[in-house]
């Protein structure tokens, strides 16, 4: 069997239990694809071969390419691509295995991995950015990324990283992983994160339009008005008011009042910045800031 090599940051996991509980949190369908990214010697893949429709194992490393290609390599609804994942072209891979199996393009796919520490955000935005994209995704991370990733705007995990996953998917985390789990132990604990792609997901001008308008906040008050512009883009004005809400609760000081009414008008919801000005103004009467964001004649 091969060793653990660090300058991949490998470390595999050795407990049964764990493996069944990570491969279950997918929810695979008989029929489904499901691409393995990091496969290891199989530690997760052996929970899937024969139960879904086909397994696509993605493997950089050579010694374990070879070792899950003597192993699986003859079975039909098996494919061991030896390759990089943040290189290889993923939506080729993933179609060219659809229409083996199916004969188009487009059969439903999950996407299961034990991601390497060290390339957590590159492949999990590499991922939730295929097209078409998976119906779920099954991370393994550390555990202060799994936290960010899901993180409520206010909490103190919540930043970029949660900002990036959350246009793009539903993250939630499912459950811890003890490093004792893993050969070799590594030094941080990690959680498993279930993430559910954006059938709503904006395209990519809007997208570009949201990331362009999220630098105009300030970094203070920036998780609410990031998440509250996210929300519009994808219709939930509920859900973009209850983040304005929020923000104002949090921090109700003037500058806080001043950029939610800035992002209500960004939203085109001129009734609710006119209400939130008149609160923010009851409140700071005296401050230049509110009075200067007159409401339109």
């Amino acid at each position: 069997m091969a060793a653990a090599k660090r300058s991949l940051s490998q470390n595999f996991l050795v407990d049964p239990n764990l493996q069944r509980k990570i491969v279950d949190a997918l929810e695979a369908e008989p029929d489904d694809l499901v691409v393995e990214i990091g496969p290891g010697h199989g530690e997760l893949s052996r929970h899937l071969v024969g139960e879904v429709g086909h397994l696509l194992l993605v493997e950089k490393d050579d010694d374990l390419a070879a070792d899950l290609a003597e192993k699986w390599g003859e079975r039909e609804d098996v494919s061991v691509l030896h390759a990089d994942a943040l290189e290889v072209d993923l939506e080729e891979a993933v179609a060219r295995c659809s229409r083996s199996t199916t004969g188009h393009d487009g059969a439903p796919y999950r996407v299961i991995s034990n991601v390497p520490y060290a390339i957590t955000s590159p492949l999990t935005f590499r991922i939730l950015d295929l097209r078409p994209p998976p119906r779920r995704v099954v991370l393994t991370v550390q555990k202060e990324v799994g936290e960010r990733m899901a993180a409520d705007p206010g909490s103190g995990d919540y930043g970029s990283l949660s900002v990036g996953v959350q246009i793009r998917a539903r993250p939630r985390v499912a459950f811890g992983v003890s490093r004792h789990a893993f050969r070799p132990t590594p030094e941080v604990e990690s959680v498993t994160v279930v993430l559910e792609p954006r059938p709503d997901r904006p395209g990519p001008e809007a997208e570009r339009a949201f990331l362009t308008e999220i630098r105009l906040f300030p970094e203070e008050v920036a998780p609410y008005t990031h998440l509250a512009v996210l929300y519009s883009l994808v219709g939930d004005t509920d859900r973009a008011g209850a983040v304005l809400r929020r923000l104002v609760e949090v921090q109700p000081t003037p500058h806080a009042y001043a950029e939610a009414v800035k992002a209500w008008r960004a939203l085109g919801n001129e009734v609710a910045a006119s209400r939130l000005l008149r609160e923010g103004r009851g409140l700071h009467p005296d401050d230049a800031e509110l009075r200067q964001l007159q409401p339109p004649s």
